[in-house]
């Protein structure tokens, strides 16, 4: 039988196990564990050629590998977007609404389909965006990055198709109004040990932070408090 102290080990180990999540659609620029609570998860540079992806709706896939986590997408309208601060307006000062709900997803693969050309900031075809994943397990936000050319009418392939939109089965009931765009938001600021995540705190991505409930946390906790 295992002792508190075993359970606590085991706990730990769990959750540093289950800390990360991919984003497989579109590819994310690239993966890092160590790196992905860092702006675009450690990859700075946009990857080139971009990613055709569709104007109007269009699937998002990731897999995540904690037991609970909450996850939001939102773009930046930059050619070359360098910091947080750039998914908050565009060039000419419109907020960028986000792209997604805040929501949650359990351990496994996830779909969710995002409308970039609904969002209201300009969108045409041909346009550059690079959409950032923000994903939280209990351990503090994870972010990958795409980059991506919006292309009307878009055949996206058979096998991406989403038909289960997590985003829209799994919305938290807990988000407010943000005063920048009206988009639903956490009232709070991303993970500060982000790099370049200071500056503005205007738009829709400045003050998002997940709140998570995830169950290797929760046990984590637990198995604190009992040796206590």
């Amino acid at each position: 039988m295992f002792s508190l102290k075993s359970l606590l080990a085991a706990c730990l180990l769990a959750s540093t196990t289950f800390a990360h999540f991919t984003l497989d659609y579109p590819t994310s620029r690239g993966f890092d564990d160590d790196n992905e609570p860092q702006y675009c998860g450690g990859f700075p540079n946009v990857a080139s050629p971009r990613q055709p992806f569709s104007l109007g709706q269009g699937p998002i896939r990731i897999d995540s590998h904690h037991n609970l986590a909450t996850v939001v997408a939102f773009i930046s309208t930059s050619s070359n977007p360098t910091s947080f601060n750039d998914f908050n307006t565009t060039s000419n000062g419109t907020s960028i609404p986000l792209a997604t709900p805040i929501f949650q997803v359990k351990q496994g693969e996830y779909c969710f389909n995002v409308d970039l050309g609904g969002l209201g900031v300009g969108l045409s075809n041909g346009s550059e965006v690079t959409l950032q994943v923000q994903y939280d397990g209990g351990d503090g936000n994870l972010y990958q990055c795409t980059d991506l050319i919006l292309i009307e009418g878009y055949s996206i392939p058979s096998n991406e198709t989403c038909t289960n939109d997590a985003s829209l089965s799994n919305a938290t009931a807990s988000s407010t109004t943000s005063s920048a765009s009206g988009a639903s938001t956490s009232a709070a600021s991303p993970s500060a040990s982000a790099s370049g995540s200071s500056g503005s705190s205007s738009g829709a991505f400045a003050r998002v932070e997940l709140a998570s409930v995830g169950l290797i946390g929760s046990l984590v906790g637990m198995a604190g408090l009992m040796l206590l």
